[in-house]
């Protein structure tokens, strides 16, 4: 019976061992099953990040590859003959399309180049270097785009740009007044040569005002003055060199069906007399004459003809102040010259009669006070 009781009571204890075990066992299965499964997540997670990573990296090399694109400006090809031309004075040529780039050369205003390529800013051109042909890149900003066919509208639309400006250094009024110069054998167009026949002139007067007293001697004004002797006139009371008068008259009537007639004699009117008059009256009256009388003499009507009217009552106002006491301006007894006196008097009084404007009647009543001051 007590060995029936030890059986039973080591066949309990041997069950809760099998039970303890194969609950121990369970665990542990569990638990491996849990571990496995965590590893597996874990893995899924970091192929999925590193996916994520691998294609974000991928979204950063090629924007950065579509920004190198970018920065890089394409370069196109032309056509065989393209040409362009210098639209600004003293452009640099350049090794390359880069304005820190090295200079192969220095161009003057007008000069035509054979076009290779060209990009969003620069033209590659064909220059010659020590008597070789190689190339170099010229900015859009001071070039443009050139054909034979519109030559004329293209120097004239450069032109323009230093027609504009009131005060050019001798230098560049010297290169715009030498391309004019050349440009007008090329052109045929009889509208267009009248307005670089006028700008030349300009840009003439333009490069004189440049030329100092003390500077005259020397080069590049030397040369210059030297080359253009028969178009332009020395004042010496005032130290100056100018475009002589009768060049921008006959320029006028060259021109004298064309509007631009108008503004050359406007420019003429405005263009100083040499010389000094020193108070002899037959000056003065010949100096207003010659200029605001004869632009008044071609266009009563004009433009500018109120403002010609106010320069001559202007500048009759101290002769006709100095009339009583004649202290200032004085006539001549010569018979000649007091022939002259009075031929300059009845021009001006007949110019000025045919003007529209009411101002004229103070330039009518200066003008017959002098007369009877100087008679």
């Amino acid at each position: 019976m007590r060995k029936i009781k030890n059986l039973r009571r080591n066949a309990l204890t041997l069950g809760t061992i099998v039970l303890s075990f194969g609950f121990t066992t369970g665990i542990a299965a569990q638990t491996g099953q849990t571990k496995k499964t965590n590893v597996t997540t874990k893995k899924a997670e970091a192929t999925k990040t590193s996916k994520l990573a691998a294609k974000q990296s991928s979204a950063k090399t090629s924007a950065a590859k579509s920004a190198v694109k970018t920065m890089v400006k394409p370069v196109s090809t032309v056509k065989e003959n393209d040409q362009i031309i210098v639209s600004a004075a003293f452009a640099r040529i350049r090794k390359e399309p880069d304005t820190a780039a090295e200079t192969l050369q220095t161009a003057t205003l007008g000069a035509v180049y054979t076009l290779l390529e060209q990009n969003n800013d620069w033209y590659k051109i064909a220059v010659s270097k020590s008597g070789a042909e190689e190339s170099g890149w010229i900015s859009k900003t001071i070039a443009r785009n050139f054909t034979q066919a519109k030559r004329g509208e293209i120097y004239l639309s450069i032109i323009d740009k230093y027609a504009s400006q009131t005060s050019l250094d001798f230098r560049t009024a010297a290169q715009v007044f030498d391309f004019t110069t050349a440009a007008l054998k090329e052109v045929k167009d009889s509208k267009q040569r009248a307005d670089l026949s006028f700008k030349r002139l300009v840009a003439l007067s333009a490069a004189l005002k440049k030329v100092s007293l003390d500077k005259q001697a020397e080069n590049p004004y030397k040369d210059f003055l030297k080359a253009n002797e028969k178009e332009i006139v020395y004042s010496e009371p005032s130290g100056e060199w100018l475009v002589r008068g009768e060049v921008f008259w006959e320029l006028r009537e060259k021109y004298e069906i064309l509007p631009i007639a108008e503004e050359i004699a406007w420019k003429a009117a405005q263009n100083p007399v040499p010389g000094e008059c020193e108070g002899y009256i037959n000056c003065y009256l010949y100096m207003l004459r010659a200029t605001d009388g004869e632009y008044l003499n071609f266009y009563p009507n004009g433009k500018y003809s109120r403002q010609a009217l106010k320069n001559i009552t202007n500048f009759l106002a101290p002769i006709v102040a100095d009339s009583k006491e004649k202290t200032v301006y004085f006539s001549a007894s010569d018979i000649s010259d007091r022939a002259d006196f009075n031929r300059y008097l009845t021009e001006l009084r007949a110019i000025v009669s045919k003007l529209p404007h009411t101002e004229k009647s103070k330039a009518l009543q200066q003008i017959r006070q002098i007369a009877e001051a100087h008679r």
